[in-house]
């Protein structure tokens, strides 16, 4: 009987943790476990603001749950009790528009819906404490709502950089990600590059498609956003990896369309003083 009742006590307290566990999981923690999926998600439930700004609109309530602004990226999650109709990214306060570049939204089997939405805010939009809209209509009312909400402006707070020949990198972190930009000069991989865009074949020269992250050697992450542009004689690319503590042993590896990774063209980083960004 003792025996019984401990393992019914120690069942019910394994039950009430679980479920505890879930409840202190945010939004951005549940997106992590649908197809919208991504590796900064778990980070972002750390050290996002519990925001809790909600509106009613006939059967529909609307509610901002957390949100994070961090260097020109604006993260939000939102929960709605019934569907409605997202525009993709965020208003802000003077009229600038924060412009989305990832995120998703999913029906859960109550009829809610959550969702999350990473945004980009204009440079000369950024300020230390701003106001921003999460836009949306529901079916019943097609008139266009507003739900807003302000954030105070975080800065990245480490940066890197690496240079080879013809390419320079500077990258900067903060709590969400890694992210930057690597410039390649190199006409011939320019020329490349949008010829290979547009699927031709027989260019001659095998482009860089990507970089992937290494740390001593040992493949560390692979560009999670894949972002390219060709400039005149440059092809950049934005480049974005999770967020990681160290930043010790970091290189860039290079990723061409035919010969695959070359680790012997690793460009290799460094810490940045931030005022070279300048």
């Amino acid at each position: 009987m003792f025996k019984k009742g401990l393992l019914l006590l120690l069942a019910v307290f394994l039950l009430v943790c679980s479920a505890s566990a879930a409840s202190a999981a945010g939004i951005f923690s549940e997106m992590n476990e649908t197809e919208y999926a991504d590796e900064r998600l778990l980070a972002l439930d750390e050290v996002a603001e519990v925001i809790s700004v909600s509106q009613a609109e006939g059967s529909v309530t609307v509610e901002v749950s957390q949100a994070y602004y961090e260097g020109n990226r604006v993260y939000v999650s939102y929960r709605a009790s019934g569907p409605i109709y997202e525009q993709d990214g965020l208003e802000m306060e003077g009229g600038a528009y924060a412009d989305i570049l990832a995120g998703g939204s999913v029906q859960l089997l109550d009829g809610s819906v959550i969702g999350w939405r990473e945004c980009v805010v204009p440079e000369d939009a950024i300020a230390g404490s701003q106001t921003f809209f999460l836009v949306y209509s529901t079916p019943e009312d097609k008139d266009k709502k507003s739900l807003g909400f302000t954030l105070a402006h975080h800065e990245y707070d480490r940066f890197l950089q690496g240079n080879t020949p013809s390419a320079r990198a500077v990258l900067y972190s903060g709590k969400v990600d890694l992210k930057g930009v690597i410039t390649l000069t190199s006409p011939e991989q320019a020329a490349s590059w949008l010829a290979w865009q547009e699927g031709e074949e027989g260019t001659g020269t095998d482009v860089i498609t990507c970089w992937n992250l290494y740390r001593n050697g040992e493949l560390v992450s692979y560009d999670l956003f894949g972002g390219t542009e060709v400039i005149g004689d440059e092809v950049v690319f934005s480049v974005m990896f999770p967020p990681m503590e160290d930043l010790s042993g970091l290189s860039l590896v290079p990723e061409y369309s035919e010969a695959g990774e070359k680790t012997e063209e690793a460009m290799i980083l460094e810490p940045m003083d931030p005022k070279g960004l300048q």
